[in-house]
């Protein structure tokens, strides 16, 4: 009998420490926003991928934030090129608060993760690494630093 109310009295323990916690987040979970990282961001991209090396432009275009989630599409072109078809990418805004001079920034689309950092309404410094091995494919790294469209 005793061992049966031990194990009761930690399980209780721990959720209401478990729920202690979700309290005291929760006002900090409300103030953080991916909403600094809507619109289209554009700059000029350093790549290095299958033993090359190329520059080019980058864009994003940021549609849809929901607390620190924001989502949207991410085109390419070489200097000389058209812009590649939009690839859908999610991000993470991980320590935006209110008055915040930057925001870290992770990130993953199909093939690649990306890490960067934000300044709202200012640049939006991004890197992006593909690690796919196989066949011919090598690996891509991309890294820019893009301002906000006009």
């Amino acid at each position: 009998m005793k061992l049966r109310y031990a194990k009761s009295a930690a399980a209780l323990t721990a959720c209401l420490m478990g729920a202690g916690l979700l309290i005291v987040a929760a006002p900090g979970a409300k103030a953080a926003t991916a909403s600094p990282l809507l619109g289209t961001w554009v700059g000029p991209a350093d790549v290095y991928h299958g033993g090359k090396y190329t520059q080019g432009t980058e864009k994003l275009i940021i549609t849809t934030a929901r607390g620190n989630v924001a989502k949207g599409t991410w085109q390419w072109k070489s200097a000389a090129g058209v812009w590649s078809a939009p690839a859908p990418v999610h991000l993470i805004a991980l320590n935006y608060s209110i008055g915040a001079t930057s925001i870290d920034i992770l990130g993953a689309d199909s093939e690649g993760t990306y890490e960067g950092v934000v300044i709202p309404g200012v640049s939006f410094e991004i890197g992006y690494m593909d690690s796919q091995a196989g066949g011919d494919r090598k690996t891509l790294v991309l890294h820019s630093l893009m301002k906000p469209a006009s």
